[in-house]
């Protein structure tokens, strides 16, 4: 297991990060949550989810003529408001991975290709945080990871699938074309449909994390991926995902509870 790279090095190397999400679009929530997190000592990085940011402040509304599978995205609106609200986040003192969540894997705002690419570029640009995520399966996924490289910040690149579970090699293959981008932790998450889909899942982050030369993260959603969530640093996951309020994936365990059960495990 490999220590994400924007951790404070003065953590428990052994165990597995816990990264707690928050995705209000208000200021002064926003702040209190993430000084609630912060204050909770549960947390070593939060996951600010600006898809609902984006949803909220920088969609076109009903009477627009877009699609139904793209609504135009206002760029400008949404990077100014990532960039007012961020103090409110940052100032919880502790690290932050923003990230949007598309609505092809998950996410509450459906954007374009361009769009997706047009808000993280300039989400980068704007050096709020130290970490952001970017979606592999994306267009421009490439670009993005070398655009927030050249703005100093480190990247996770992500696949979701709430479907089913790809295969072992699927898993490999992803990972390895993460680590092959340039990104600097590589990450999948995967809805089981058995207990053998969790086991796979397993499986592909403990030999991508013996191949690899950087962080892991690997995740089983729903119920039936508990393990991963508790168990996943065995495994070499880096992290795992944990919910102090509304969970923002299927499975996700309770942030006081899931360090009780670290605590026992990794001491």
């Amino acid at each position: 297991m490999k220590p994400l790279p924007f951790l404070d090095d003065a953590r428990n190397p052994r165990r597995p990060a816990v990264i707690i999400p928050v995705q209000q679009t208000e200021s002064a929530a926003l702040a209190e949550e993430c000084a609630r997190i912060a204050a909770s000592g549960l947390a070593d990085v939060i996951e600010w989810r600006i898809d609902p940011l984006v949803a909220a402040v920088g969609q076109a509304g009903p009477e627009s003529d877009a699609s139904e599978d793209a609504v135009p995205v206002d760029v400008d609106a949404v990077a100014e408001a990532v960039t007012s609200l961020a103090p409110h986040v940052t100032g919880a003192g502790l690290p932050v991975l923003i990230t949007l969540r598309s609505g092809f894997e998950g996410g509450v705002a459906d954007v374009s290709e361009d769009d997706y690419a047009e808000v993280v570029r300039r989400v980068a640009a704007a050096r709020v945080a130290p970490a952001v995520d970017v979606e592999i399966a994306r267009t421009h996924s490439r670009e993005l990871i070398d655009a927030a490289h050249a703005h100093g910040q480190s990247v996770v690149a992500s696949q979701h699938n709430f479907a089913f579970t790809d295969t072992v090699q699927e898993m490999l293959e992803t990972l390895t074309g993460m680590a092959e981008a340039g990104a600097d932790v590589a990450k999948i998450a995967m809805m089981p449909t058995s207990p053998t889909d969790v086991a796979d899942l397993l499986r592909a982050t403990a030999e991508a994390d013996a191949d690899l030369d950087r962080p892991v993260l690997g995740i089983s959603m729903g119920r039936m991926g508990r393990t991963s969530r508790i168990l996943g640093g065995d495994f070499g996951s880096c992290a795992t995902f944990a919910q102090m309020g509304e969970a923002s994936a299927p499975g996700q365990i309770d942030a006081a509870e899931l360090a009780a059960m670290l605590d026992s495990l990794y001491g």
